[in-house]
């Protein structure tokens, strides 16, 4: 590893900074609806941090067919759940399990769901690491001190990654050597800088990055099925904007974006892409 490469407690250090200033990575489309409080020409939408670059595409398309604004907030599920469960003003959350969306529904939190896509685990390195990682079992080897996951507790694409590791009977072994970070795009952070020499992330995010190489994907029987639902929330039932966005993530249109990104659409697309609004 190149010596001027951060290390991860120098990573941490900066993850703590981002964590004080705010809460995920907000973005907005500034239309009608203006930055006010909440309007039926806009959608408040919290997502997983997995999902960021096929939501931004996906509510770029909604704006241009719909001129309704959506304001995203994305960082790890569990995260924006407790965010919801305290009275964030989320309209539509998409979560990168199914436990969180059952966590909110126990609370009284959903007023529909849905299951639209899916995804894959894979073990990445730095493109230019010099060692390969050919099987889960490389992983054991000293060369590799440091494993970067999504928190093995509370982000699901770390608790798919404990899972996959329990499986393979890797896990007790390779737990010293595990750097929990607060969602999967923070893990897939650390290997592109070399701060980690193997991660263990969703094949869509090694997709976006050319500064990693994937070393291997593991197979889909080793964890639960890794499906996002997508959850109209109670505080967003009355916002017709909000409903017509929940119906276009299951559109033919949505569909072709996730497809794109590298996810799995579960069921076949509606062919009306969302409820027409006055």
């Amino acid at each position: 590893m190149a010596k001027n490469r951060p290390g991860i407690r120098f990573l941490l250090l900066l993850l703590g900074i981002s964590n004080i200033v705010g809460c995920g990575h907000r973005s907005a489309s500034r239309q009608a609806g203006g930055e006010g409080g909440r309007s039926d020409r806009k959608v408040v939408l919290f997502a997983a941090a997995s999902t960021t670059s096929a939501l931004e595409e996906i509510s770029r398309r909604f704006r241009r067919e719909h001129g309704i604004v959506v304001e995203a907030n994305y960082a790890s599920s569990s995260t924006l759940a407790q965010q919801i469960e305290n009275g964030a003003g989320a309209d539509v959350f998409v979560s990168a399990n199914e436990n969180w969306a059952d966590y909110l529904e126990g609370m009284g939190l959903v007023e529909k769901r849905q299951s639209v896509f899916g995804n894959r685990l894979v073990v990445i390195q730095p493109a230019d690491a010099a060692e390969n990682i050919g099987r889960p079992q490389d992983l054991l080897a000293d060369w590799v001190k440091h494993l970067a996951l999504g928190d093995p507790e509370a982000a699901p694409a770390g608790i798919y990654a404990k899972q996959a590791l329990e499986a393979l009977g890797l896990w007790e072994q390779l737990r010293r050597k595990v750097v929990a970070a607060p969602d999967v795009r923070h893990a897939l952070s650390f290997v592109e800088m070399g701060a980690a020499e193997a991660g263990i992330v969703y094949a869509t995010d090694a997709a976006i990055s050319g500064r990693v190489k994937v070393a291997l994907e593991l197979a889909p029987e080793l964890t639960d099925a890794i499906r996002y639902p997508v959850v109209l929330v109670k505080s967003g039932a009355e916002n017709q904007a909000a409903e017509s966005f929940y119906q276009y993530l299951s559109s033919a249109g949505a569909a072709e974006v996730f497809r794109k990104h590298g996810f799995t659409v579960l069921a076949a697309p509606r062919g009306c892409p969302a409820t027409p609004l006055p």
